[in-house]
């Protein structure tokens, strides 16, 4: 069985449907009202232009019967009668004796059993003054004037009355009202279609609209947007509130997901943070119980070493046993110096000095690789920071370089490390730059992680790049892996501005 709307839904009807009803019948109520008042109207006019023709014609037909009674045989009479009654508005004239009885005219001649004289043609012919009355005539309802007939003395020597129908006003009343009828119709069916089509055009396509919107967001999708510029002011405000909410979603969206980035981001550095604070406990505990040991296995192996100078093979294990203890010795190191707390002495330093001197360090064992050193940029850079912090960062950028690019098989083409200091508004950017053979795809997301090495020969401990991330980031900079498409590999680190009571001491 299908299911059923509930009964809310079922009863709900078009906004058209609910404007429509109540002004047609609001219209159709008017119309019927005036149609009223206008035939009342239209009626009480006719009657009164029939009364005013019908006594023009009595008040011609007196004057034309006053002179025609002067004969004595009356014989021009009858030729007024018929004249008068072949009018088109007239239903007929009849003219009366002293008697009452009718003599010209519908009546005339009948037997006076046969036909009854209206009582105002007989008050007329006692008082002599005109009436003016409706009655009924051969089953026709008529007007009817009356007026006296008088010899030159002014004597009343008859009567006559003037009929006309009344049945043209009710004909004409019956054309009113269909008129009236057809004018309602064509009206109602005009307001119809034009109500339609306006609520369709102005309501609901904008509101089909709205609909499409906010189903659009609920479905998620909050860059959703409506057209706001609809011909209703009120919607126009609709689809602007409307707006406004889903911008203001949007924005509580990307606020949230920004929130989450960062609390991932925190609970990541925590974890972080925790392993560095296992790793320093453990550093410092293999710095306090193997360094000892270290020492005295070193001095020892010295001692041999010095003893057996001359047995090329025992000199030889000897002296990879110096070489593996001090390899020991800078992991150990290493590690301190990655997880311990490190005393900071920051002040105003200047970078290209400090870049310059510390090329100069690396000179001579760049010059033995063959590889050739450079620095280009900027004059001045100057930043907030612990100088010794930031050598070592510059010394362990360059130093991978020269590893990278020692292990390359190819060493016919040109090695060069370039190192570029850059200024804009938000502060240095240094970028240190090789032409070796680049880091592969796959590891480039993980360059920064500890004891991550990609050289082969176990010479790495893979705390390097780490190490230099680390002073970076407490320098308040950034110490990024770039891909822009060129030879090699490009490191770039950068650090804010100083700030003004910084420029100030210098």
């Amino acid at each position: 069985m299908a299911p059923t709307a509930p009964a809310h839904v079922a009863s709900r009807t078009s906004l058209a449907s609910r404007l429509l009803l109540p002004l047609l019948l609001l219209v159709g109520g008017v119309m019927a009202a005036f149609a009223v008042w206008a035939l009342v109207q239209r009626e009480r006019t006719l009657i009164a232009e029939a009364r005013r023709e019908t006594q023009a014609y009595a008040t011609a037909l007196g004057l034309a019967l006053d002179a025609a009674f002067q004969d004595p045989d009356r014989a021009g009479v009858p030729a007024i009668v018929r004249r008068i009654s072949l009018q088109p508005s007239i239903y007929g004239v009849v003219v009366y004796d002293l008697e009452g009885r009718p003599v010209y005219g519908p009546g005339a001649g009948a037997d006076s059993t046969d036909y009854a004289t209206p009582e105002q043609v007989r008050e007329v012919l006692r008082s002599g003054r005109p009436g003016e009355f409706e009655r009924a005539q051969d089953d026709v309802d008529v007007y009817s004037v009356v007026r006296a007939i008088e010899d030159p003395d002014g004597r009343v020597v008859g009567a006559f009355e003037v009929l006309q129908p009344l049945s043209f006003v009710n004909q004409e009343q019956a054309a009113t009202r269909v008129r009236f009828a057809l004018n309602t119709l064509v009206l109602l069916a005009s307001l119809t279609l034009a109500l339609l089509w306006l609520v369709r055009r102005l309501v609901s396509e904008p509101l089909a609209r709205f609909a499409e919107g906010v189903r659009a967001l609920g479905s998620g999708q909050l860059d959703t947007r409506v057209d706001a510029d609809a011909a209703i002011a009120e919607l126009a405000s609709v689809a602007a509130e409307l707006n406004r909410m889903a911008a203001g979603l949007e924005q509580a969206r990307t606020e949230l997901l920004r929130g989450t980035e960062e609390r991932l981001l925190l609970e990541r550095q925590i974890r972080q943070a925790e392993k560095m604070a296992i790793i320093g406990q453990l550093a410092a505990g293999l710095a306090h119980e193997i360094g000892a040991p270290l020492h005295v296995i070193r001095g020892r192996a010295d001692l041999m070493a010095r003893r057996h100078a001359r047995a090329g093979a025992e000199s030889r294990d000897l002296s990879i046993i110096v070489q593996q203890i001090d390899r020991i010795t800078r992991i150990v190191r290493s590690l301190l110096d990655f997880a311990r707390p490190r005393e900071r002495r920051p002040g105003p330093v200047d970078l290209v000095p400090l870049i310059d001197e510390t090329l100069e360090l690396v000179s001579m064992q760049f010059d033995a690789e063959g590889i050739e050193l450079g620095r280009t940029g900027a004059p001045r850079a100057v930043v907030h920071g612990d100088r010794d912090a930031l050598q070592q960062v510059l010394l362990n950028l360059l130093l991978n370089a020269q590893q990278a690019m020692s292990r390359e098989p190819d060493r016919a083409r040109p090695r060069a490390v370039t190192v570029d200091v850059g200024l804009d508004d938000a502060g240095v950017r240094v970028d240190v730059r090789d032409s070796g053979p680049g880091i592969a795809p796959e590891h480039r997301a993980q360059v920064f992680e500890p004891f991550f090495t990609t050289k082969a020969d176990g010479g790495g401990t893979g705390l390097g790049l780490a190490v230099a991330r680390l002073i970076i980031e407490e320098h308040g900079g950034v110490l990024e892996l770039i891909d822009d498409g060129g030879p090699g590999t490009c490191l770039t680190l950068a650090l804010p501005a100083p700030t003004p009571a910084i420029h100030a001491i210098q």
